[in-house]
């Protein structure tokens, strides 16, 4: 476990003060100041994988699955009708495709004008046809595609879906929510052009602009507006008896950002990541409460608030992966990743996400985003030892530690890296002293000890189980606190190339004289 310990120098005049970190489970907090971090946390995390406890490693990249045109990707979803083949449905432009999971896409349409960022997806039931999946926007009619892929134009009339950016499909009724009202269909309809009445069947939601729709298991509907949150659980035929509650004033600021955890719901809000549950039981035991992502200040405070309603956000592998415009950026740039396991976060980059989706293929659900700049382009995310052929900038920058002893200069320093061999692969470290700035201080070669053969003998083998390699610190003189920075960035070929299993800080306390 991280800590710290003494324990007598090895001439036994002096206290070795001893600072080891295994775990960074706390991740990533770039909010307060970097020595008075937790053991377990890290000043910057960037792109880096905690799924593993006792271990951080270089994340996984991306691989291409096809480049589908020259526009943003606007829109992605697994449709998986019973009894008939899943498929991701991606919308790329005017162009409706499909994939199976080998080969390439097949296009299903060709002409269809919605408007990316509010374009969506939702399942239900259709009598005599089964499954179906509407393609919706807040501009253009519904769209349906049955199991069978034949697209057809829902209209626009009293007894059709409305032009609304947000649906769900919810015990076989598709619901629409639009200008605070949550409209309601027939119960799976043999037609859904004339399965709702507008006019009638909907309830009353003042939550302000329409932002998501979350079907829950026992708790009725989630409807996330921009001002407010609500809930209906709405009986198996509505009635005017089924009263919205209302859950909470912490507005969603982007619909698809809006996705289950396990029991609760997390999206994004005016200041950070929120979770349902956890946000209102929050406020009940203390009175207030922070967002989940509350440590990433720093990193929060570069959104670009202009193109927020573009931020979208899946769970998959017991990760919440959230993208986000940065910088100034037009498109989301830049992605956080959330460990709800261990409450951690690190920032990815180098992923321009427009939409995500799990797909599962062969019983395994991969993960699969869209590219957002101006390229068509398909990915399976989390996957393969570089971005497409694109280096991965992996940093590891540590709290700015002092042994425990904030007052005491220390001497006699130095710090260990332990990490696992790989291949030929050089980490650069660097160390700062009493928060100043980087100096160099060397490389680890992470290659391991395998052999190739042929090979002339002699040879040496090296232990295969860990790389261990010690910096010598005295040539900078006394210190305060000390931090690490452990980078790489050069394209691999393996998968799990880049490991650290240890970091460990040694110094002297430095004796005070007194004249």
């Amino acid at each position: 476990m991280p800590g710290y310990y003494y324990q007598p120098s090895a001439t036994g005049d002096d206290e070795l003060l001893i600072s080891t970190t295994d775990d960074l489970g706390g991740g990533m907090n770039d909010r307060q100041h970097p020595s008075v971090l937790s053991d377990k946390e890290a000043q910057n995390l960037q792109n880096v994988d905690l799924s593993l406890p006792g271990q951080r490693s270089r994340r996984p990249g991306r691989t291409l699955v096809e480049d589908l045109g020259a526009a943003a990707i606007g829109g992605m979803f697994n449709f998986d009708p019973q009894g008939e083949t899943a498929n991701l449905l991606v919308l790329e432009n005017t162009n409706l495709k499909r994939w199976t999971g080998s080969g390439s896409f097949v296009s299903v349409s060709s002409s269809l004008t919605l408007s990316y960022p509010n374009i969506g997806f939702a399942q239900s039931y259709k009598t005599g046809v089964g499954d179906v999946a509407l393609i919706y926007t807040g501009s253009g009619n519904v769209q349906e595609i049955n199991g069978s892929y034949t697209l057809t134009d829902l209209g626009d009339t009293n007894t059709s879906p409305p032009k609304t950016p947000i649906m769900a499909g919810y015990r076989n009724r598709v619901w629409s929510l639009k200008s605070d009202l949550l409209y309601f269909s027939s119960a799976a309809p043999s037609d859904y052009s004339t399965a709702f009445d507008r006019t009638t069947n909907n309830f009353r939601i003042p939550c302000g602009e329409e932002r998501a729709l979350i079907p829950t298991r026992d708790q009725g509907l989630i409807i996330l507006g921009k001002s407010q949150v609500w809930a209906i659980n709405p009986s198996t035929t509505p009635a005017a008896t089924d009263k919205p509650e209302f859950i909470s004033n912490y507005g969603c600021a982007a619909g698809k950002t809006a996705v289950i955890l396990g029991d609760d719901i997390y999206y994004f809000s005016f200041d950070g990541v929120r979770g349902i549950k956890r946000t209102e039981q929050d406020k009940l035991q203390y009175g207030t409460s922070k967002p989940v992502s509350y440590r990433l200040k720093s990193n929060f405070e570069t959104i670009n608030w202009a193109q927020i309603t573009k931020a979208c956000a899946v769970f998959w592998d017991n990760k919440y992966f959230l993208a986000l415009p940065v910088s100034g950026s037009t498109y989301n740039n830049q992605v956080w990743v959330y460990w709800p396991s261990s409450d951690s976060w690190v920032v990815l980059t180098g992923w321009n996400v427009a939409a995500w989706s799990v797909f599962k293929l062969n019983g395994e659900e991969r993960l699969y985003y869209g590219e957002a700049s101006a390229d068509g382009d398909v990915f399976r995310a989390w996957s393969g030892a570089s971005d497409s052929g694109t280096a991965i900038s992996w940093i590891e920058e540590s709290r700015s530690d002092n042994l425990k002893q904030p007052s005491i200069r220390k001497i006699g320093s130095e710090l260990e890296v332990v990490a696992k061999p790989s291949g030929n692969y050089n980490i650069t470290v660097e160390g700062a002293f009493d928060n100043g700035s980087y100096n160099s201080l060397g490389t680890v070669n992470v290659s391991s000890g395998l052999i190739t053969f042929p090979v002339t003998y002699p040879v040496a083998f090296t232990p295969d189980s860990e790389i261990r390699e010690k910096f010598h610190l005295d040539s900078y003189g006394p210190f305060y606190t000390f931090a690490y920075k452990l980078s790489h960035n050069a394209v691999t070929t393996n998968a799990d190339d880049i490991t650290i299993y240890k970091t460990q800080l040694t110094a002297i306390p430095e004796k005070y004289e007194s004249e």
